[in-house]
């Protein structure tokens, strides 16, 4: 497990590199229908808050697009979070919502991922409460994470900590 940093996020920790094995299991996760896969990177996620303690248990899942969801079937970080859910109490609020087009963050270079994904997402409800755990699978650049914590922040939550399953981000 490692700690990150990552804009308006005050701790960030991925389980794993985004690297062999990670990245073959995380890419039949999300490209192969392999949803049942959820539940090993649940258990991941169950150790990193046993780990680093969160003072919430709010925890605010990253949306998935809509071209993502009919193409797969499932929501990915929810898929995730609904496992995570059998073993630690937690609140799931799926509150954030990804508008316009995007380009899957995966088919661009680094550099092209901020203009992507800038100014897409979206508070479908304020957040319950001013502490959250702001989660997503894979963490590469970082523009997608920062982008939600942006719009988290803008909707009253004061303190963000960032979990995923792996990080490509040194």
């Amino acid at each position: 497990m490692a700690p990150l940093e990552l804009p308006y996020i005050d701790s960030a920790f991925s389980y794993w590199k985004y690297e062999s094995p990670m990245r073959e299991l995380i890419h039949a996760y999300k490209f192969e229908d392999r949803p049942g896969i959820a539940r090993l990177f649940s258990n991941m996620t169950f150790e990193m808050m046993n780990t680093f303690l969160p003072a919430t248990n709010v925890v605010v899942p990253v949306p998935t697009s809509l071209q993502a969801f009919v193409k797969r079937g499932y929501d990915t970080n929810l898929g995730i979070l609904r496992f995570l859910s059998q073993k630690v109490e937690i609140r799931i609020e799926n509150i954030l919502s990804i508008s316009g087009k995007t380009v899957p963050q995966s088919t661009l270079k680094m550099k092209d991922r901020i203009d992507n994904v800038k100014d897409k997402f979206r508070l479908k409800k304020k957040p319950s409460c001013d502490s959250v755990i702001l989660f997503d699978d894979v963490v590469t650049s970082g523009a997608t994470a920062s982008q939600c914590a942006r719009v988290l922040r803008e909707g009253g939550v004061k303190d963000i900590v960032f979990f995923a399953v792996a990080s490509a981000k040194k």
